[in-house]
């Protein structure tokens, strides 16, 4: 395990309140600045969190004291944020999705290599117990060969919704905010990189999916099916199911309440509950970060798995004509 994470949070937005929270309970980690486009966003949010504040990301990551920052603007911001923080020479921790596509996502992690700086992208789920035990569950074979993965993840956002991810030109939509860890989860559970992709739904007029489904084949046979949006409530549930067995997830992405429910052919079924605070899901994140800081790279969620991840949604999107304004194109 490192010796303490002096971090710098880069935005103030909902999802870096969640993670200023988790440093609270986090071993290893210490909020020391933030970053905002205003000195007064800056100022607000390290009144309630602390740290020094900074009113542009170039300031914040010019603070020596700073080890590493949690990018926590928005999806059409983080290649460029990854590479200023990279050639900082700052750890990065950045907010999924990585970037708008697998091209941003190789030039922002071609910096990364040449800094020798560590990077994952925040995938907080992957460092929670439970997602630990699935993969191992899986791995041993306790449900023989996976043959089929479903998994949702939806919200109810209001129509009116201001917020970036109801913006198709900055890479909005269900697909690319939770129903990425759909397909991250269907990656990890079948184990192998997916060969076929479909993916249609109901489109918005500004250019995002509101509510929408995706279904993956694998070299193997395994198939994943995935329901996702922000404009419906979803259970937001996963399923894998196998030769000999099955496995239930009541609540794989936030891990607050839910069960992990074994069930093999000719055996009593099995239990495990894995319940964590949303402040102790964060703070795990940034425990993974330190333990594994002098590698340069998370084994939980990994550059590889990253880049498998983007050029997944690269080819979901392309086989529904689907594409972002903002995005950069080869």
């Amino acid at each position: 395990m490192s010796e303490r994470v002096r971090w710098g949070i880069m935005a103030t937005g909902g999802i870096a309140r969640q993670f200023a929270n988790g440093l609270k309970e986090s071993k290893t980690g210490e909020l020391v600045a933030v970053g905002s486009r205003s000195d007064e966003g800056a100022k607000k949010f390290t009144d309630q969190f602390g740290g020094k504040p900074y009113g542009s990301y170039e300031d914040l990551l010019g603070d020596p004291n700073v080890d590493a920052v949690y990018i926590a603007t928005p999806h059409h911001l983080h290649m460029q944020n990854t590479i200023d923080a990279a050639r900082a020479g700052k750890a990065i921790l950045c907010e999924k999705p990585f970037t708008l596509n697998a091209l941003e996502a190789e030039t922002a992690l071609k910096v990364v290599d040449e800094t020798g700086v560590f990077f994952m992208e925040a995938f907080m789920y992957r460092c929670a117990p439970q997602t630990i035990e699935i993969k191992k569950i899986l791995r041993d074979g306790e449900i023989g060969q996976v043959l089929q993965v479903n998994s949702e993840f939806g919200f109810q956002a209001g129509k009116d919704w201001t917020n970036f991810r109801a913006d198709g030109a900055l890479g909005g939509g269900g697909l690319m905010d939770v129903g990425s860890y759909c397909v991250s989860f269907s990656r990890l559970a079948v184990g192998e990189e997916p060969s076929t992709h479909s993916f249609s739904g109901l489109f918005s007029d500004k250019g995002y999916d509101e509510s929408s489904a995706g279904l993956l084949g694998f070299p193997s046979g395994a198939v994943a099916h995935f329901g996702t949006g922000i404009h419906v409530s979803l259970r937001n549930d996963a399923r894998v199911y196998g030769e000999t067995g099955r496995l239930f997830v009541d609540e794989p992405w936030k891990c607050s309440s839910g069960k992990l429910r074994l069930e093999r052919h000719g055996k009593d079924p099995i239990e495990q509950e894995f319940v964590l605070t949303n402040n102790e899901l964060y703070a795990l994140e940034a425990d993974a970060v330190a333990a594994f800081l002098a590698e340069k790279e998370c084994p939980h969620m990994t550059k590889a798995d990253t880049l498998g991840n983007m050029r997944t949604l690269d080819a979901l999107r392309a086989s529904a004509g689907f594409t972002f304004a903002n995005e950069l194109k080869s």
